[in-house]
């Protein structure tokens, strides 16, 4: 053996244990380091995705705390979440709990109620898959946050931006 055939391999390994560890940045730490060096857009993006990163928390919080109260008998039947009974009442639990940040319903009952069935039967109808726990019961808590993502998702968009409700 040559070497040079033993101190390639030698090397190699070498440069790849002395390198420095490669650093991985979200977006938000990017925003949050551009607005340092100055960058005012890059203020108000940290700024409004810190806001968003905070109330995704504050969601699955309500969640969390929807899913040790639900009534499963009431909500679930055969083992399948009742969506659309429980929409409405996880939506006026989210307003209720987010009303001092000036969080408001802005969807009309019927409009509430319209949304409910949509999300019943994307999900019941089409035979979608819900989150589940680790009693293969329906998962509460990741169901209350799909229900606040498709009001301020599909519901806002189709009932104030005037789309169809298909």
């Amino acid at each position: 053996m040559s070497n040079k055939s033993f101190f390639q391999p030698f090397t190699l390994l070498m440069l790849i244990t002395m390198a420095p560890a490669v650093m991985a940045e979200s977006i938000l730490e990017f925003h949050q380091r551009q607005c340092k060096a100055g960058q005012q857009s890059s203020c108000e993006r940290a700024q409004v995705m810190q806001e968003a990163d905070e109330q995704a928390k504050r969601i699955e919080a309500l969640g969390e705390a929807f899913a040790r109260r639900v009534d499963r008998d009431k909500y679930e039947t055969d083992n399948k979440p009742e969506l659309e009974l429980a929409y409405p009442e996880v939506m006026q639990d989210f307003f209720a709990a987010e009303k001092k940040s000036g969080v408001k319903q802005t969807i009309g009952e019927q409009g509430l109620m319209m949304c409910a069935g949509h999300f019943h039967d994307h999900w019941r109808n089409r035979k979608l898959v819900w989150p589940t726990d680790s009693e293969q019961r329906p998962d509460w808590s990741a169901i209350y946050y799909y229900i606040v993502d498709h009001y301020y998702g599909y519901c806002m968009r189709s009932y104030l931006g005037g789309l169809s409700n298909s």
